[in-house]
């Protein structure tokens, strides 16, 4: 124990290199690349893989990829913006069926635009397809419209003056921004399904899923020329089929047995997976997940309440996405199960029915991707819509066993796994990431004769099987090693470590943990955490950017002080040196006062929260906190919040020169759910809120 010890002092102590660190050609901190054949990914927990398709074309923000109805290998891919695409898969090309945006004026925030789309059952003789989209219509206003194709789907139908033929069925007006739903789809009996949310802020606060003089907070159903189906609930507006829905996102029927299988998102504590049936209350506002809230529930105040098949907190993501019940032949294991994912954490989850008729969960991939979407082709198969890409679900060919302690992993010293195996490179960022005052000593590991190249912004990209290490040490004792691990489908996941109390090996931790370390609580987090906070969006890896590295750094090998981009470069770990325009960025330590205010409140915010706080990041917020942006560009300053004010009227997401009515503060210290970051950390970073508050406080506007 007392060399464990010795061993992380010096580590710690020569790791804290100073100097500007922006040369080029400099000193070279390693004398060679070392070898690395044994810490590699070995993508151990997954059951099923991720196949790309259509892998040589992009897509922005797809929201929906649905089949054609009768023709094989063609599908549409529907835009939030407004584009939808007409993708032959058999050929991996596309054209475009419609855009609506120079049509319509489209409405523009992270829960509006084009929602869903459907093709009438009787699409092969009538040519309708209808589409669910928000639009700049007296305010904002939901549509559900029909349009009209005679051409089997390469197009739609224009009168003679140009214009779309349109014939408009359902037109919602929409209170707030978010919550909007917006997904269609017709069920078994060829009847038109719609999906709406509470119509938005927090805690819905016109009680709207409860009210059955609303469609905002329902389930509804229609006839194809859009009038009310007999849904026949007692006292409700006649469209509503179900109700006390929050924002259901994305639902499906299972195509043996007809059953309606809807997520719903949650607000700050579940995510909900419900079995959706005529006249059904399914809780909210009164009740999120299996729990009662706080709020009060007007005229229903106990129900009946139908409860979730299933539910799950904050450790596993945070915002669910609903698929469908597997009836595909590929993977004859998860026939009957019920496939669903998170659009924060990206984890791929089966719901199996048990002979109790209760349902359990397991996890399928952690795909470490921004899941918007399933897909289902003809024969029952599944597909994931990404912000990343479109992927086919396939099952796994190998089967490897996750090593449960750390000393098997091939990415520490087999006899003495407190220090690091010979392969690993260490680095320091310069901005570290707040992990509830933990010291942290970092490592890659690549597999051999491969290179991270980098991206225009600077950011790493690693080849498949690389390793990143991770050790936390509270009060100098070793607590927790994590991995993060670059799998042979692309995908990244997380795995966590607990160290012994002898400090001779740590343990595989399943599931997320909170432990009493030395009187103050330390959480070890799931492998769906880690997901929330390496976001795709951000590169998957956190802290290994050109900003973040162009620093000095002295390396414990060697006993040399150089820049670590330097260093990198110079032993072979890079596919190219930096440019000189990634050379010339460079984040300043929050906690360096000779630093100017701004760089450093900027490079906290970009190191803590721009992962999830940027264009397709994770967060129903329109933020972008990357230091890179302008501050009058970052939606922050002067914003009004789109989500709750903290019960301060008048409060800003940032008010210049006054941090107590600024969001981005008072959420940083506050003491519930309602603080950031929301995951993965217990304490509230003091020094790092005082900053934020010093730099608002002194702001004189947003320029």
């Amino acid at each position: 124990m007392q060399r464990c010890l010795l061993l992380l002092i010096c580590l710690t102590v020569t790791a804290c290199g100073g100097g500007s660190g922006s040369g080029s050609g400099g000193t070279v901190g390693l004398s060679e690349r070392p070898a690395n054949s044994e810490c590699l990914a070995f993508d151990a927990t997954a059951e099923v893989q991720l196949t790309p398709i259509a892998a040589s074309l992009s897509f922005n923000s797809p929201l929906l990829m649905l089949p054609h109805p009768s023709q094989p290998g063609i599908f549409y891919v529907v835009e939030q913006g407004g584009l939808i695409h007409r993708l032959d898969l058999n050929t991996e090309t596309r054209s475009q069926l419609v855009n609506l945006a120079t049509d319509y004026s489209l409405s523009e925030c992270n829960e509006c635009g084009l929602l869903g789309m459907a093709f009438d059952p009787e699409f092969g003789s009538n040519g309708f397809v209808y589409l669910s989209f928000t639009e700049n219509t007296n305010g904002m206003t939901s549509f559900v419209a029909r349009f009209e194709s005679t051409d089997e789907g390469q197009s739609l139908r224009r009168d003679g003056i140009g214009n779309l033929v349109r014939s408009n069925l359902v037109q919602q007006r929409q209170p707030f921004s978010n919550h909007n739903g917006g997904h269609i789809a017709f069920g078994p009996d060829n009847l038109l399904f719609v999906g709406l949310g509470d119509g938005g802020d927090a805690n819905d606060p016109g009680n709207r899923a409860q009210s059955l003089s609303t469609r905002l907070g329902k389930m509804l159903r229609f006839n194809p020329d859009g009038t009310p189906a007999s849904n026949e609930v007692s006292g409700s507006v006649p469209e509503i089929y179900a109700y006390g829905l929050r924002n259901p996102w994305r639902w499906s029927f299972d195509r043996d047995t007809g059953e309606l299988w809807a997520g719903d998102v949650g607000q700050r504590q579940f995510e909900e997976i419900n079995r959706i049936s005529l006249g059904g209350n399914y809780g909210w506002r009164c009740y999120e997940g299996y729990e009662r809230t706080s709020n009060s529930c007007g005229a229903s105040p106990s129900g009946p309440f139908i409860e979730p098949v299933h539910a799950y907190g904050r450790s596993d993501g945070i915002s669910v996405t609903g698929g469908y019940v597997y009836r595909g032949n590929n993977m004859p294991a998860l026939r009957g199960a019920y496939l669903f994912s998170d659009f924060g954490s990206g984890t791929l989850w089966a719901l199996e029915r048990q002979p109790d008729d209760s349902y359990q969960r397991r996890t399928l991939l952690e795909t470490g991707r921004n899941v918007a979407s399933f897909a289902q082709d003809r024969d029952g198969e599944l597909y994931l819509v990404t912000f990343s890409g479109l992927f086919r679900i396939d099952p796994v060919n190998v089967d490897v066993e996750l090593p449960q302690t750390l000393s098997e992993t091939g990415c520490v010293q087999a006899d003495a796994p407190w220090q690091p195996a010979d392969g690993l490179i260490p680095y320091r960022p310069i901005e570290p990431f707040w992990s509830d005052g933990a010291d942290k000593i970092r490592y890659m590991a690549l597999p051999d004769g491969t290179r991270i190249t980098l991206d225009e912004s600077g950011d790493f990209q690693f080849p498949r099987g690389s390793v990143l290490v991770k050790n936390f040490t509270l009060a100098q004792r070793l607590i927790e090693t994590r991995l993060y691990l670059h799998n042979a489908d692309g995908s990244w996941s997380g795995y966590s470590y607990q160290w012994n109390e002898a400090g001779t090996d740590a343990e595989l931790v399943n599931g997320g943990r909170d432990v009493d370390v030395g009187g103050q609580i330390w959480h070890y987090p799931s492998a769906g955490e880690c997901t929330q906070c390496h976001t795709a969006a951000a590169g998957f890896t956190l802290g290994l950017e050109t900003a973040q590295l162009n620093s000095s750094f002295t390396y414990p090998q060697t006993g040399r002080t150089a820049n670590q981009l330097d260093t990198l470069a110079g032993i072979g770990v890079l596919s190219a040196p930096p440019t000189p325009a990634q050379r010339s960025r460079r984040l300043s330590r929050s906690t360096d006062d000779t630093a100017a205010i701004d760089a450093r409140a900027r490079s906290y915010l970009h190191s803590n929260c721009s992962h999830c706080h940027r264009p397709g990041g994770t967060t129903q917020s329109s933020m972008d906190l990357r230091i890179t942006t302008p501050l009058n560009a970052t939606g922050v300053c002067g914003e009004p919040p789109s989500n709750g004010n903290l019960g301060r009227d008048g409060a800003r997401l940032v008010a210049p020169g006054d941090a107590a009515n600024s969001l981005l503060h008072l959420r940083m210290v506050a003491d519930d759910a309602n603080r950031m970051p929301p995951i993965s950390t217990l304490q509230v970073d003091t020094r790092g809120a005082q900053l934020v508050a010093d730099w608002i406080n002194q702001l004189p506007g947003c320029n």
